[in-house]
């Protein structure tokens, strides 16, 4: 186990997209919009429901909704099924408008690495992913414009 005092970075990620906020909160939060660039996932309920993503091959993260402002934010908890419940991160998704709302921001913040007692690969590791599902998400979005 690391010592949790070492701080270990958040994951930060934007994505500047020229669809309207409706458009970008949709692509982030529709369940069939999600599997286009993502992965299966549990459609956005309410704070303290089960949230869940299945990649297919036997990844599943397991988590529940932490906060949601519809149509401008939400996080839900990130935990890999199997693994201890302290090895539990956050992931955060925000859109904001640009453009007099022609156009948006995406933003996308995984942290808790050093509170979970994770070590900075596995950041690394799910940094590299984030900018792998975040180019998706653009070409995605690109296709829509």
């Amino acid at each position: 186990m690391r010592d949790v005092t070492e701080p270990i970075p958040a994951i930060e990620r934007s994505l500047d997209v020229a669809v309207s906020p409706a458009d970008a909160w949709a692509a982030i939060t529709d369940p069939e919009r999600i599997a286009e660039w993502f992965t299966e996932a549990s459609p956005l309920s309410v704070v303290g429901h089960d949230y869940r993503l299945d990649f297919g091959d036997g990844s599943v993260v397991e988590g529940e909704v932490l906060a949601v402002d519809p149509g401008r934010s939400f996080a839900y908890a990130w935990r890999w099924a199997g693994s201890p419940p302290t090895e539990t991160t956050r992931v955060t998704w925000s859109v904001e408008p640009r453009d007099a709302g022609a156009a948006a921001t995406i933003r996308l913040v995984h942290d808790g690495w050093a509170a979970a007692g994770l070590e900075g690969s596995a950041r690394d590791d799910h940094d590299g992913y984030w900018a792998g599902y975040l180019e998706d998400l653009e070409a995605v979005l690109a296709g829509q414009a």
